[in-house]
């Protein structure tokens, strides 16, 4: 088996952390056979040919697809990692799928169909598609398939156990939103310290630079170049840039996005169509300094809350199914095997 990626509200993935006991000295990886068994699941094994080969492949995929650089005095350290996250895959797939079998958790076409569909959206977000993660994954394609085939039964079961036993209350999104509008509250009251110091003398590209949320314009001291009225969605940011003086420092301004001070460096009036050349409409050159604000939606955060119930939920099954395994690692004895969430 190799490593596993679920397609669900979340993607859980592995983190595993590995030491030694005092005095107790784990194989070399170099001492190995590669029949020899680095981990074993009650009666399921992992051998370290199987291991080092998907370790491989999925730092070549960081290498490749990913482009991470691993210098060579980084190599020892990268290969280790993804041979314990191999083991650590190995572990939790195998885990997963026993209590699946156990449920007797069969696939059906609409499963199939509905997980190709989600994972389809997902890679769309990533600017991928389909067949770049079947055939230029970490792992060959035959394998890649096969585990997308087991990530739909894992799936399965976790939506089936874990979901039944989550409810979002209304106090909690009450209480979230409370949370949100401090936050927010903290986020609006940073931009008004900044625009005193701006005020006292600070210069307002260098502000820009330091706080400004916006990447692109900080590291032009906040400038968004020329634009007319229309090139902004956003009215209330529109009107305050075109109704703002030049070298002023605008008030805190709300926009959908969050909030921003404002500075006009230059306002240049309409010019009506003239000796056939077209008519040109009024424009400003301005900069701004830009704070997100967390959007406050009941029903967006009542979704959040209950997917970090379940991502909870999953955890908690897991590490309860885990425990009631024999779980041996004769390649790294001491390691623990942590869900990590994301």
């Amino acid at each position: 088996m190799t490593v596993l990626r679920l397609v669900c509200f979340s993607t859980l993935l592995l983190a595993l952390a590995g030491c030694r006991k005092a005095g107790e000295k784990p194989p070399a990886p170099g001492d190995l056979a590669p029949d020899a068994v680095v981990v074993r699941v009650g009666d399921a094994a992992l051998t370290f040919a199987e291991m080092d080969k998907r370790a491989s492949g999925y730092l070549k995929h960081a290498q490749e697809r990913e482009g991470l650089a691993f210098g060579p005095n980084m190599l020892p350290e990268a290969k280790a990692f993804y041979r314990k996250r191999a083991i650590s895959a190995f572990v939790y797939k195998t885990v997963m799928l026993n209590e699946a079998a156990r449920l007797e958790v069969t696939v059906s076409p609409r499963d199939r169909t509905e997980a190709l569909q989600k994972l389809t959206a997902s890679l769309a977000k990533k600017h991928s598609n389909t067949n770049d993660y079947f055939n230029r994954g970490s792992q060959p394609p035959d394998v890649m398939r096969s585990e997308f085939e087991d990530s739909i039964v894992i799936d399965k079961m976790l939506n089936r156990e874990v979901q039944r036993t989550i409810k979002v209350m209304d106090s909690e999104v009450t209480q979230m939103v409370a949370e949100i509008g401090e936050s927010n509250a903290v986020r609006r009251a940073t931009l008004e310290a900044a625009r005193q110091q701006i005020l006292a003398g600070a210069a307002f590209e260098d502000v820009a630079r330091t706080i400004s949320e916006d990447s692109g314009s900080a590291k032009r001291g906040g400038d968004l170049g020329e634009f007319a009225h229309d090139k902004f969605t956003d009215k209330a940011f529109a009107d305050a840039v075109f109704g703002l003086p030049v070298g002023q420092v605008s008030e805190v301004v709300e926009s959908d996005a969050g909030y921003h001070l404002i500075k006009v460096a230059a306002h240049n009036p309409a010019q009506a169509e003239k000796d056939g050349a077209p008519a040109v409409p009024e424009t400003v050159r301005a900069a701004h300094i830009f704070i997100r604000a967390l959007p406050v939606v009941p029903k967006n955060i009542a979704a959040v809350i209950y997917n970090r119930k379940f991502s909870e939920g999953c955890r908690a099954l897991y590490e309860n199914l885990r425990a009631k395994e024999k779980v041996e690692c004769p390649l790294y004895p001491d390691m623990v095997f942590e869900p990590f969430l994301r």
